[in-house]
């Protein structure tokens, strides 16, 4: 029986906060389904970083209609933003949302169901949407807050800015309303997230500051946690970086964007930083806060990227605080700038430098994690454990564990880190 939601999320923490705020909303009418095949909603909620975002979502559309021909298929996200009518000419899809649609989006996709299926109006299945409620993130227990959205910086490989607008924060005041809201549902760990979270602030007369505002909700008192996500390079502050170091419920952890380790390349991506300052962010942050999980993300093959250039990004990885890496291949995306470069054709070059890249990330993670064993970590036990049944657990700067003792799901556990395996998979024991 077609009986809910199921949602599918591609890209980053922002389009999984997207994705759980439309189930919360749908959440009176049709529950989250794991399975398509028993969905009569199908959301894709698209990413449009890469051309390979788009293609894995023009894919998964092809998918969910096999596996769920009655299904209503709703396409939202960045790809439909930046070229709806691409995703309208999908058989596959019956509807694109947009961003301006978002705060009736519930509402259009029940007047679309109910043309679908006149049973809804029987069963009152279309009357039992709400208004403002609590994302649904599927019974995880970390929660993602909104604090800001959209950005100003215009990089020049990145359509981000134009699919979700100039850079714009959510009143402190807000923000705390929907924190208190997430710890009392009962989430333990509580993620800000925004396009450029760093910015937090600027457009609302410099009254408040990311700093500023991450103090107020730490102060909140309670069994919780919160975290950063990404913060640009610039935006990490002393200030930020010392309420990190002294402040038990912040996270001692920060994803910090590189791009590139190259400065003739961050030049030509027109990030507003070079090598030099990146190095002397991320080695302050590493000596207020020994041990800081500090991640970054990272495009290999930008059009002007040469063997030289790539070496020297290796080499300034290879040479940094640095324990996380993401690494993304680039490809031109309409209406940047860097869409008019001479891209780099080379497909093998460009496979083996993420193959180099990809496995230097991996070795700072497993250094890291071999650097932390021994030592006792205040970490959250997860709902959803591994493979094996046990339970996992995630450290404050950002180890996911197994740990290899029983312990209640969604409360803080002081563990100890006893093993690191080939792969950097890390095992703990509860103290």
């Amino acid at each position: 029986m077609m009986t809910g939601l199921h949602v599918t999320t591609l890209g980053c923490k922002l389009n999984q906060l997207d994705s759980a705020e439309l189930a919360g909303a749908m959440g009176g009418s049709l529950p989250l389904v794991d399975d398509p095949a028993q969905a009569r909603l199908v959301v894709i909620n698209t990413c449009s970083v890469t051309a390979a975002a788009d293609a894995d979502a023009r894919k998964i559309a092809r998918r969910r209609r096999r596996e769920n021909p009655r299904a209503l298929i709703v396409v939202t996200g960045c790809y439909a933003e930046r070229d709806p009518e691409a995703l309208r000419s999908l058989p596959e899809v019956d509807l694109v949302l947009l961003r301006a649609d978002r705060p009736a989006a519930a509402g259009i996709i029940m007047e679309h169901l109910r043309r679908r299926d006149p049973s809804l109006l029987a069963d009152g299945c279309a009357d039992r949407l709400v208004g403002e409620t609590l994302p649904d993130f599927g019974g995880r227990t970390r929660a993602y807050l909104r604090v800001q959205e959209g950005c100003d910086l215009r990089c020049s490989y990145c359509i981000i800015p134009t699919v979700r607008g100039p850079s714009r924060s959510v009143p402190p005041e807000e923000v705390e309303r929907r924190f208190r809201d997430l710890l009392g549902a009962g989430y333990k760990e509580i993620v800000l997230t925004g396009v450029n979270t760093g910015d937090y602030g600027k457009d609302l007369g410099r009254t408040v500051d990311l700093a500023e505002l991450l103090a107020r909700l730490a102060d909140i008192g309670g069994d919780y946690r919160v975290r950063l996500n990404s913060v640009e390079p610039r935006c990490v502050t002393p200030a930020l970086a010392d309420l990190m170091a002294r402040h038990q419920r912040v996270a001692r952890h920060l994803q910090i964007p590189l791009q590139s380790g190259s400065d003739a390349v961050l030049r030509a991506m027109r990030r507003n930083y070079r090598t030099a300052d990146y190095m002397r962010i991320v080695e302050d942050l590493r000596a207020r806060i020994p041990d800081v999980g500090i991640g970054a993300d990272v495009i290999v093959g930008f059009p002007s990227e040469t063997d030289e250039h790539f070496r020297e990004s290796v080499d300034f990885i290879a040479g940094s605080p640095l324990n996380y890496l993401h690494v993304f291949s680039y490809s031109p995306r309409p209406g940047t700038d860097a869409a008019g470069m001479q891209a780099m054709n080379d497909v093998r070059t460009m496979a083996e430098r993420s193959r180099v890249l990809r496995g230097l990330g991996q070795t700072l993670a497993r250094d890291f994690r071999l650097a932390q064993s021994g030592r006792m970590h205040d970490a959250l036990v997860l709902r959803g454990g591994a493979p094996d049944g046990r339970a996992r657990a995630l450290t404050s700067n950002f180890i996911e564990a197994e740990l290899l003792d029983p312990h209640p799901e969604n409360t803080f556990a002081a563990i100890r880190i006893t093993r690191v395996d080939a792969a950097g998979r890390a095992y703990a024991r509860a103290a």
